[in-house]
């Protein structure tokens, strides 16, 4: 068991910038991790959680990427809790007209290829402004047409 709470507390000591700080962390015994966090979505309250100590591994482990990979954490406007009314705030105070979205349209009338692959078809999303579509290729990103 002391070779379990010396891993959780090495994990919370030596990771740089990961998902948790060594000072969050309350309390570990031999069956539980206990830790500090700010919970957003509940007015931005602080509140510990305790979990087991399999499981708290097992969501730290899902926080470590793949080797060759970066994290990008965004924040301020394109932070994930407000991303959607923080930039419909800011494109109607730059005037920018918003994004509005149709019915597609039917499969006869998608007749353009993929740009990538050939074989696959684009299809209609949405208007952007007048005289330009976006489209997503069968690979699922997203192409500019002017027509």
């Amino acid at each position: 068991m002391d070779g379990q709470i010396f891993s959780v507390e090495y994990l919370g000591r030596y990771t740089r910038k990961g998902m948790l700080h060594e000072s969050r962390i309350a309390d570990v015994t031999a069956e539980h991790v206990s830790f500090r966090y700010k919970d957003y979505r509940d007015g931005q309250q602080h509140k510990q959680m305790r979990l087991s100590c399999d499981e708290f591994i097992r969501r730290y482990l899902l926080h470590v990427l793949p080797k060759g990979l970066l994290r990008v954490r965004h924040f301020g406007f394109l932070a994930n809790a407000c991303r959607c009314k923080k930039l419909a705030l800011i494109q109607q105070q730059l005037g920018k007209p918003q994004v509005v979205l149709v019915s597609p349209l039917v499969k006869e009338d998608c007749s353009w290829s993929c740009p990538q692959c050939l074989l696959g078809h684009l299809q209609f999303i949405g208007l952007i402004r007048p005289q330009s579509v976006v489209m997503i290729n069968c690979q699922g990103q997203p192409v500019r047409m002017s027509g």
